[in-house]
C-alpha cells in the first residue's frame, strides 16, 4: 500500500515535457525530471528555488562500500516523464550506471508524494537516494537526531560524520532508527515551514544525509535494500511525503505523531505502563551498589518517585559473561535494600550481547550479526584498555576469559529471545525488582544477515522488549536510546547527547536542543540522562543543561552520598526541579 491509496487526491499534476507542476491547496512544486526545483507554501512563499543545470542530482545509486552514482547527468542519460493521471505522474531516468522511476503525485491530504525506484545490472545496490537541494536560507533542520535539535543545514556540527556511522567525506548519513530516530525531517523557518516524512509501517532501512559538495543546503532521503547486498540490483518502493504548515516545528512533529499513534495502537502501549511510571521525578544512572546514597536521596525525597539503574549487580563483572544473570551477593544485598525502602529498581541487562566462551554461543553463532558491507561477525572487544576489532579467527573468538569480548545477536532469532527472556525473568524474579534495564537497544542496524525469522534488528528488538513486558511482575523496560520503534515497549530510556556517549561536550554551546522526542512519544517512554552527569565539572553541568533542555526526567551519575549532600550548584538544580 502507497501513501496514495484512500480517499480522492487534492491537488493536480501536470506534465509539459520533463517539466511537473504540482498544485495543491497547500503548496505548489516543480521539477525538471527527477529534480525538485521549486517548492513554494500555500502563500506563495519559496521553501526550495534552485538551477535545474545545477548538480547535485535529483537522484542517486548508492553501492555497496559507499560508492555514489548520479543518473541523469552523463551525456548518455534519458530522461522522460508520463501523465498517468491528473494527480500522477512518473519521471523515467536512463543513465549507464542505472535506470530509475520518480513517481510524483498528490494524496487526500494534499501532500506531495515522491516515490523513487531504481534498478540496475550492476550488482551490490544498497539504495536508491533522492536528493532535495536549494533549500533556502533561514530554514533550519529540525530534526530527531539525538532526541531533537535545531540548526542551520550547512552547520559543521550536523554536516560531519556522526558517531558509529559509516560517512561520506562530504557529509553525515544518519542511519534511522539508530541515529536518525523517526522518519521525518523539519525545515523551521521562524513561522511556519515544511516537512518531509515517510509514513512507513514496513520498516524498511532508510537515512538521511545532511549535506553536499555541490550544494550543502541539501537533504538525502535514502530507501536502503535490506541486505545482503551481494545479488542485489533494484532499490525502492517507499513513499516520501512533503508537506508545508503554518506556526512553529510542533504542528509538523504533530501529523507525524498522529500517524505513529494510530499505526502503533497507542492506547494499548500506554496500558501496558505502570502506574507508578508517572510518578518518578528523578533517577540516579549507572548507581554504585553503596546504601549510603539511598539513604541520602531517601532524605531529600520519597524513594518511590526514585527510579534507579544499578549495572553492577552481577556475580560476574560488567559486560563479561552475557546472559548469565546471577546476582553478587553485594548487588543482592543493594537492590533488596533498595526495594524495601521504596526505591523503583532496573537492574542491568543486555539485549543482544554474548560471550563467546558462554556455553550457548555455539548453538547461536549462525544468528550473530554480520556488517552490511564487509560481512564481519559484529561485537566488540575490549584489549588492554581500548577497543580493539571484534576477533574473526577461531582461536580468538573463543576462550579468552582474560579480555572482555562479546558478540551482538540478532535478535530475530527467537532462539534468542527465549533464553534472554528466561534469564531475565528468573533474575527479576528473585530480585524482585519492578523492571528491567536492557541495554544496547539503540544498536539496530541494516545488515548483511538483515532478515533472521523475517524480522529486522530492529523488528527483533522490539519483539523482545515487547515479550519482556509480558513477563509477570516486571511491567517497566528501561532501554538505551530512544526512537519511534523503541519507545513502544520501553517505559524509560537513556538518551544520548549530540554525537556524545559519555563526557563530551565539544562545541555544546552552538547547540540549539529542541525536545522533539518527548513531543513525538513522550507520554510512552520518559527519558533520563546517560553518563558524564555528575554536576561536578563545566562539562557535565552542561550535559546536565541539555539533558533539562530536552525534557529528561532529572538525573545524575554520582560515585558518593556526599555528592548529595554538599552537592554543586549544578547538581542543586537538579535536586531542586525533582523535588519542586
Amino acid at each position: 500500500m502507497t501513501a496514495n491509496d484512500g480517499p480522492p487526491a487534492v491537488g493536480s499534476i501536470t506534465v509539459d515535457g520533463i517539466a511537473i507542476h504540482v498544485a495543491t491547496p497547500r503548496l505548489t512544486a516543480r521539477f525538471e525530471g527527477p529534480k525538485l526545483i521549486a517548492l513554494n507554501d500555500a502563500r506563495g512563499k519559496p521553501l526550495v528555488a534552485r538551477d535545474p543545470a545545477a548538480s547535485p542530482a535529483g537522484l542517486e545509486l548508492l553501492f555497496a562500500g559507499g560508492d555514489l552514482q548520479p543518473l541523469g547527468v552523463s551525456r548518455y542519460a534519458r530522461i522522460s516523464a508520463v501523465a498517468v493521471s491528473a494527480t500522477v505522474a512518473h519521471v523515467h531516468v536512463s543513465d549507464t550506471e542505472g535506470d530509475a522511476t520518480l513517481r510524483i503525485s498528490v494524496d487526500a491530504e494534499g501532500r506531495l508524494v515522491v516515490e523513487p525506484s531504481a534498478y540496475t545490472a550492476r550488482q551490490g545496490l544498497a539504495g536508491v537516494r533522492w536528493n532535495v537541494a536549494g533549500i533556502q536560507p533561514g530554514l533550519d533542520l529540525v530534526a530527531p537526531l539525538w532526541q531533537g535539535c535545531r540548526m542551520p543545514l550547512e552547520h559543521p556540527l550536523l554536516a560531519t560524520a556522526a558517531a558509529f556511522d559509516q560517512p561520506f567525506s562530504w557529509s553525515a548519513a544518519y542511519e534511522w532508527p539508530f541515529m536518525w530516530e523517526a522518519a521525518l525531517a523539519i525545515l523551521q523557518a521562524s513561522h511556519g515551514g515544511w516537512s518531509v516524512s515517510a509514513h512507513d509501517a514496513r520498516h524498511a532501512p532508510k537515512r538521511l544525509s545532511v549535506g553536499h559538495p555541490d550544494d550543502p543546503r541539501t537533504l538525502g532521503f535514502e530507501t536502503q535494500v535490506h541486505g545482503p547486498l551481494h545479488d542485489s540490483t533494484a532499490a525502492g518502493s517507499l513513499a516520501w511525503l512533503i508537506d508545508t504548515h503554518a506556526g512553529g516545528w510542533e504542528a509538523a512533529a504533530g501529523v507525524y505523531r498522529d500517524w505513529l499513534r494510530d499505526s502503533h495502537d497507542h492506547d494499548h502501549l500506554l496500558a501496558l505502563r505502570p502506574d507508578w511510571a508517572g510518578d518518578i521525578r528523578f533517577t540516579l544512572q549507572w548507581c554504585p551498589c553503596d546504601a549510603q546514597i539511598l539513604d541520602a536521596v531517601a532524605r531529600l525525597m520519597d524513594p518511590r518517585h526514585v527510579l534507579i539503574h544499578v549495572p553492577n549487580w552481577r556475580a560476574d563483572r560488567y559486560d563479561e559473561n552475557y546472559p548469565e544473570y546471577v546476582p553478587g551477593s553485594q548487588g543482592q544485598a543493594f537492590i533488596a535494600y533498595a526495594v524495601e525502602r521504596g526505591f523503583r529498581v532496573l537492574p542491568h541487562f543486555n539485549y543482544f550481547a554474548i560471550d563467546p566462551n558462554h556455553p550457548a554461543f555455539s548453538r547461536l553463532m549462525p544468528y550473530v550479526m554480520r556488517a552490511l558491507d564487509t560481512q564481519r561477525l559484529m561485537g566488540w572487544r575490549w584489549v588492554e584498555g581500548e577497543w580493539v576489532a571484534f576477533p574473526q579467527g577461531h582461536t580468538l573468538l573463543r576462550g579468552l576469559r582474560d579480555e572482555k569480548t562479546m558478540a551482538y545477536i540478532h535478535t530475530g532469532a527467537s532462539a534468542w529471545r527465549r533464553l534472554l527472556v528466561e534469564r531475565i525473568a528468573a533474575a527479576a524474579a528473585d530480585l524482585a525488582v519492578p523492571g528491567v534495564f536492557v541495554d544496547q537497544t539503540l544498536c539496530t542496524w541494516n545488515l548483511d544477515n538483515a532478515l533472521v525469522e523475517t524480522l529486522s534488528s530492529a523488528e527483533g528488538m522490539v519483539a523482545l522488549t515487547r515479550e519482556l513486558c509480558d513477563l509477570d511482575g516486571v511491567p517497566a523496560v528501561g532501554g538505551e536510546g530512544l526512537n519511534e520503534l523503541s519507545a513502544q515497549y520501553q517505559t524509560f530510556a537513556q538518551a544520548h547527547l549530540f554525537k556524545s556517549h559519555h563526557t563530551n561536550t565539544e562545541r555544546f554551546e552552538e547547540l540549539n536542543p529542541v525536545p522533539l522526542g518527548r513531543f513525538l512519544y513522550g507520554d510512552l517512554c520518559r527519558t533520563m540522562g546517560y553518563a558524564g552527569l555528575g554536576g561536578d565539572t563545566p562539562e557535565s553541568a552542561l550535559r546536565l543543561e541539555v539533558h533539562e533542555k530536552l525534557g529528561a526526567l532529572p538525573s545524575l551519575t554520582i560515585r558518593s552520598a556526599g555528592q548529595l549532600e554538599h552537592p554543586t550548584p549544578a547538581v542543586r538544580r537538579v535536586l531542586d526541579r525533582a523535588i519542586g
